[in-house]
């Protein structure tokens, strides 16, 4: 934080002040005491933004007060001004203006407010006036000195979108076996001839994988158990999202129990769709050539836990009384712990991400089960029937969420990871049922029924930032101009190439980096899956130039010079482009995305160099058998496919 010890800085501000000084105790507690006083300092522009800086208080109190700055005129002047931005002297300083305030207790009286770019798209060269707010009495909320003679400073730039987006090059190659979604037959076998390799790491995962399947089956865990109310707290828990605690309200293991039926002297499930997929990937991959530990799980256990729940849910989960399929979001609702609907300023919209985080391994489970024979045609068309339903409910609900969420204040918000979570299930889905038509939908926006509003082309732009590219402003407002303290969002007033959109989350250390690592990874499971269907994003570049190699190499940058799960400072980043942008926050999630960078982009060394930390980082982290992304990875240098 900027210091005002400089004497110099106060001559000005002491010597106004002189006035206050030398009047008679008793003259100036009965005509002064509780006027609002202050001084604007200046207006800066740096990488965080513009700010406006100053001091401000109420005479005689110790109570940090607000200050409102106002463009044209302030608010008392007959003609109109115009609310720019609000904020709170309460920031510490000197000896000076506590004397100059009559403040022996507080010394919170200065103030250094950010203006967020969208304020100044509208303000800009306007005249600024900080008003400051009383805490106490009815004195007038007044102007402080030096309002009306800076001016609001210069827009930054409006990042423009094309009007048209770059296609993603190659053909829909319809395939009639399976698996054909997240992995086709050669990458099976591919990495079961890695699995076989003593010292690989594919070997010791493999290992791991095989030991996390044995577990799930030796349970006492009711993996048939299933849900139909409303609830998506309970489908978030029991079927999309394995770890505890999960996102939400997340609801206790007894409450899980009734609600999904758990039968006596079982637990309920967690996760139920991700386990279903590790347990499908390990006999699949057994059945390509993996050799099975000694004792370790057998493909005809395996495949049958994996069968078993997602015919679970294909047949009774996601129903409503009547037994018909949930397939609008207005059937489902998301309870606080106090029983009532939870809401947020996009409404309710509860369905599309947590049915979109469990889908896409249900998909990936019934694919390669499909791809053992291990399914009769029965029971695959009720699987089907099932995924063909989750298409049309997430569609639905992302359209629809998408127009509600572009009114917000704050609608560059929506280009985020949930929506790129959407976007994954549709293709995922798609792909499963070979629909090319729906597939190209998702990834181009489609017509009539197939529509797509917010298609992957267009997120894909609006999600990474490319060379020279601008920051999105519609964001919610940084709260201070020091990025460790600006909460609940946090954005720098430049971009660097491959920075993705969610960094603006600022709430924990474990989001600016985080949420942004979600978003990266749901686009290289689109890209596994576009690149099985022919279509190739790996070699996407958007309208801004960017793709999923840039965003990977930038977030690579402060795996290297802050580390893995480590927390990035201003010491440790400064050789990373605006890694201001991070202070305070967490490396976390970086790892698999680094892994699979340096598979799909081998020829990257600032990926590769990462690796061997990257392992050591991965294999410690509660994703680290994620089965979507499982073998996707290098085993030794030059092991390149």
């Amino acid at each position: 934080m900027e210091k005002y010890d400089n004497p110099s800085t106060f001559r000005l501000m002491i010597l106004g002040a002189l006035c206050w000084i030398v009047v008679a105790p008793s003259t100036a507690d009965t005509a002064e005491t509780g006027r609002i006083i202050g001084q604007i300092d200046g207006v800066s522009v740096d990488d965080g933004g513009a700010h406006v800086r100053g001091w401000a208080c109420q005479l005689g109190r110790p109570e940090s007060i607000d200050v409102h700055i106002y463009a044209n005129n302030a608010p008392t002047e007959a003609s109109k001004s115009i609310l720019g931005v609000a904020g709170r002297a309460d920031l510490g300083n000197e000896a000076a203006v506590d004397a100059v305030c009559k403040d022996t207790l507080g010394r919170k009286h200065r103030f250094d407010v950010p203006v967020p770019g969208a304020v100044l798209l509208k303000l800009h060269g306007m005249r600024l006036f900080v008003h400051g707010i009383r805490v106490v009495g009815t004195v007038e909320n007044a102007a402080i000195n030096g309002s009306g003679t800076v001016s609001f400073p210069d827009a930054p730039p409006v990042r423009k979108a094309p009007a048209s987006y770059p296609r993603v090059t190659g053909s829909y190659v319809s395939l009639k076996e399976h698996p054909r979604v997240f992995d086709a037959r050669a990458d099976l076998q591919d990495i079961a001839r890695r699995a076989n390799i003593p010292g690989t790491f594919t070997a010791e995962r493999f290992g791991a994988l095989a030991a996390r399947v044995g577990q799930a089956l030796g349970a006492r865990i009711d993996w048939e158990a299933t849900y139909s109310g409303c609830d998506m707290e309970i489908y978030l828990r029991g079927y999309a999202f394995e770890q505890k605690p999960a996102y939400g309200n997340d609801r206790s293991e007894e409450a899980l129990a009734t609600a999904m039926q758990v039968r006596s002297g079982l637990a309920p499930p967690h996760g139920a769709a991700i386990v279903a997929a590790r347990a499908a990937l390990y006999a699949a991959l057994v059945q390509a050539g993996a050799k099975p530990p000694v004792a370790g799980p057998t493909v005809s256990a395996t495949s049958s836990l994996a069968k078993s729940i997602v015919l679970a849910w294909a047949d009774h989960g996601f129903r409503d009384d009547a037994g018909a399929f949930r397939n609008a979001d207005d059937k489902y609702c998301d309870l606080d712990p106090d029983g009532k609907a939870h809401t947020t300023q996009f409404g309710t919209f509860v369905g599309a991400l947590t049915h979109a985080r469990g889908v896409i391994y249900s998909v990936h489970a019934q694919d390669l089960l499909e791809g053992m024979g291990a399914v009769n045609p029965a029971e695959q068309a009720r699987m089907d029937m099932f995924h063909h339903n989750m298409f049309d409910v997430i569609r639905s609900i992302n359209n629809a969420q998408y127009g509600v969420s572009m009114k917000w204040r704050y609608s560059d918000e929506t280009y985020n990871n949930q929506f790129a979570t959407h976007l994954l299930a549709l293709l995922s889905i798609s792909r499963l049922l070979d629909d090319g038509e729906d597939l190209k939908a998702v990834l181009d926006g489609g017509k009539g029924s197939r529509t797509v509003i917010l298609p992957w082309i267009e997120l894909f732009d609006h999600i990474i930032y490319g060379p020279n590219d601008t920051p999105l402003l519609n964001i919610t407002p940084n709260s201070s101009v020091d990025p460790v303290k600006s909460h609940p969002g946090y954005q720098t007033a430049i971009v660097a190439a491959g920075e993705i959109n969610d960094r603006y989350r600022h709430s924990n250390p474990s989001q600016g980096i985080g949420y942004p690592m979600g978003s990266l990874e749901a686009l290289y499971m689109s890209a596994e899956i576009l690149k099985n269907a022919g279509l190739d994003a790996y070699g996407y570049r958007g309208a801004h130039g960017q793709s999923i190699e840039m965003a990977t190499q930038y977030y690579a940058c402060l795996a290297k010079y802050a580390g893995f799960a480590a927390m990035v400072t201003k010491e440790n980043s400064g050789q990373c482009p605006d890694a201001r942008q991070y202070w305070g926050m967490v490396v976390n999630a970086v790892q698999p995305n680094i892994l699979i960078g340096s598979y799909r982009f081998p020829q990257n060394q600032a990926l590769t160099e990462l690796e061997v930390p990257a392992r050591a980082a991965f294999v410690k982290s509660s994703g680290s058998l994620e089965p979507i992304l499982f073998g996707k990875w290098r085993d030794a240098a030059g092991n390149v496919r």
